[in-house]
């Protein structure tokens, strides 16, 4: 039996006897040989290829063990003494704006009257200056507006807020503490199922006991962010009107720290002023409420 030639396909071996092939194909040639050979090669190139965007392709899907990158980390610089300087100037005239504004307050709108006024010279009431925490609101950190300041200059701004505030004749006030004082809004517990004795009932907890019998108060102020932040655009403000102002504009954080009989509560508010172009001075243009803690 003459030569046979082998053909592997996927699953099984076919086997034709040369003989065959010869009397289909007849003689090889020199030139049929060399255009196999080309066909074998075009076949071999192309699968290698193939091969090649194929683990190509594998290695550029990203596997579910690959770590994320690093989350970037702001970290403010320090301020010039010329950058000190200025943020000194515009927290001075944005302060005297506040309080300015919240003694012509009322008892229709917000800001309301506050009767026991008092005012925290501090920036945002901490011993830095700075918030102790995010408000929540984009674009609402001071770093983002003037260079960090030093102590020193903290110190100074703390000491022209209190010369502005007895030029007010309004007093200075530190923050307060009832730890035994629960907020306005929290309900007193449950009254004592039924059948339970009379001592049980007469042991029914005051969540309002420990809170001051008068009414107490005081306000802190954060330092001056130019213009209006990214997060309190076009957003309605305490008058359910849309804010989105233009010109010579400032923005601080205002928060008030209410105490008395019946509880404390915490809010804050962003003050937005623009200046007038009659009178030069800044002027309380909208209020949005930021956050309530009752």
């Amino acid at each position: 039996m003459g030569a046979t030639k082998t053909y592997h396909r996927i699953g099984r071996t076919l086997v034709i006897p040369s003989e065959l092939i010869a009397a289909q194909i007849g003689p090889l040639l020199c030139k049929d040989l060399c255009g196999m050979i080309n066909i074998r090669r075009l076949t071999t190139a192309t699968l290698g290829c193939t091969a090649l965007f194929v683990v190509a392709g594998c290695k550029s899907i990203p596997g579910s063990e690959e770590p994320s990158p690093p989350p970037r980390v702001y970290s403010p610089r320090p301020a010039s003494p010329e950058e000190e300087i200025t943020l000194i100037h515009a927290d001075s005239e944005v302060f005297a704006a506040v309080v300015r504004a919240q003694l012509r307050a009322g008892t229709d709108e917000y800001p309301f009257r506050i009767d026991e006024l008092r005012y925290d010279p501090r920036p945002y009431g901490t011993r830095s200056g700075y918030p102790e925490w995010s408000a929540g609101v984009e674009g609402a950190a001071p770093e983002l507006y003037f260079a960090r300041a030093g102590q020193s200059a903290i110190g100074q701004i703390a000491e022209n807020r209190k010369q502005i505030l007895q030029m007010r004749k309004v007093p200075e006030g530190s923050p307060f503490n009832y730890p035994q004082c629960a907020g306005v809004m929290v309900p007193p517990p449950p009254p004592p199922p039924r059948g339970s004795t009379s001592t049980a009932r007469a042991k029914r907890q005051n969540v309002h006991a420990g809170c001051p019998k008068k009414p107490e108060s005081y306000v802190t102020v954060g330092l001056p962010l130019r213009g209006q932040p990214e997060g309190l655009k076009k957003i309605r403000d305490s008058r359910g009107e849309l804010v989105d102002l233009n010109g010579d504009v400032w923005t601080t954080l205002v928060d008030e720290y209410l105490a008395g009989p019946s509880g404390w509560s915490h809010t804050q508010h962003a003050w937005v002023f623009k200046r007038s172009r009659w009178t030069g001075r800044l002027e309380l243009a909208a209020t949005i409420q930021t956050g309530i803690v009752e």
